[in-house]
């Protein structure tokens, strides 16, 4: 029993940040005792704090942490170095430096670490003033190793792959389209607008899945990047955006589809869809479901090509026998489009992507 809760408390753990906790722990010890040892320190704190203050979730966000950080205390550094030795007095080399520095720091690429601008201005300052260029020397060294130290133990020690998050929002979204094209039938077939089968705010559920799917994949894509771990080299994601994508376009056009649903419960007698327009409707409505959650990046759903096929008789003229009600082609224009972007076959990667993706297939004797 206890060994079935352990996986589970480990991932409670790895979605609570536990690894990226661990991670900068091991970087800040390493740091601390390093510095003791080489450079003997007794108290390295600023290396330390380096070390925790670089360790991101993903290996690129660790290394754009670590530039930022970098360039946030050079610039300190080449800010205070002439105003300590050549402004005087010094209270008005204290006060340009500190100004520079501030300037400096509010430049957007540095971000929130350009509070180390002024900071290290000021240690470089009184440390330059004071003559005291070894302590200056030890400071910068115990920078460098706390950088350092971070950039390792988040490259080495199990970098985040976050692909589980991507596909479980990818899945959460392909459902919900499946579920609002679903009540998008049922609002057709018993003449019902579609906030009162799907609710009032069913469009703005559907842009915050899209908004969720979409900085998941992005998330995913990121924690790929400079990867050291096999999972990381074996996952097939050049095909999500281009899932992504499908899905985005089709969700685009299911909220057109409701909107023009919409007006067609108050329109008057004869002009909103009747019977023998309104069941086969809803019938490509439900196909269209099936297909969308069917969106998956492989080979599109058997069921697409009957689906464009009935859409087509649907919408051609002359096809309705004479007193039926004569389908209104801009209900049709959405819903041909969605099944246009479902229809696209997703890229297929070449011979050598396939080979290192799939590193387990047997190659082939010669």
């Amino acid at each position: 029993m206890h060994s079935a809760r352990l996986p589970a408390l480990m991932a409670r753990i790895g979605q609570a940040g536990g690894a990226e906790a661990a991670r900068a722990t091991v970087a800040a010890g390493l740091t601390w005792q390093t510095s003791a040892t080489l450079l003997h320190i007794s108290e390295p704190y600023p290396g330390a704090v380096a070390a925790l203050l670089i360790v991101e979730t993903t290996v690129v966000a660790t290394v754009s942490a670590a530039t930022r950080y970098a360039a946030g205390c050079l610039l300190g550094v080449l800010v205070a170095v002439p105003g300590a030795l050549y402004a005087e007095p010094g209270m008005a080399g204290l006060a340009l430096v500190v100004f520079a520095s501030v300037l400096l720091a509010r430049h957007g690429f540095l971000g929130h670490h350009g509070l180390h601008v002024p900071t290290t201005a000021l240690i470089t300052f009184a440390l330059v003033q004071g003559r005291h260029p070894a302590e200056l020397g030890a400071h910068l060294a115990e920078l460098v190793l706390g950088i350092g130290f971070g950039l390792a133990c988040s490259v080495l020690l199990f970098p985040a792959v976050r692909v589980r998050s991507a596909e479980r929002a990818l899945e959460d979204l392909r459902l919900l389209i499946a579920r609002h094209l679903d009540g998008l039938a049922d609002a057709v077939v018993r003449h019902e607008r579609p906030r009162s089968r799907l609710g009032a705010a069913w469009e703005d559920d559907l842009g915050t899945a899209l908004t969720r799917a979409r900085t998941a994949v992005d998330e995913a894509h990121e924690s790929l990047r400079w990867n050291v771990r096999p999972t990381a080299r074996r996952r097939r994601w050049h095909l999500d955006h281009r899932v992504l994508r499908t899905l985005t376009d089709v969700a685009g056009q299911v909220s057109a589809t409701g909107r023009l649903l919409d007006a067609h419960p108050g329109a008057p007698e004869g002009t909103r869809p009747g019977p023998a327009f309104a069941q086969p409707y809803a019938r490509l409505l439900r196909t269209t479901a099936l297909c969308a959650y069917s969106c998956r990046g492989g080979r599109p759903h058997p069921a697409l090509p009957a689906a464009r096929h009935a859409l087509a008789r649907l919408g051609a003229p002359g096809c309705d026998p004479p007193g039926t009600d004569v389908p209104d082609q801009r209900l049709l224009r959405p819903l041909e489009s969605a099944l246009t972007c479902l229809s696209a076959p997703a890229p297929t990667p070449p011979a050598g992507a396939r080979r290192l993706l799939d590193p387990l297939r047997p190659s082939p004797r010669r």
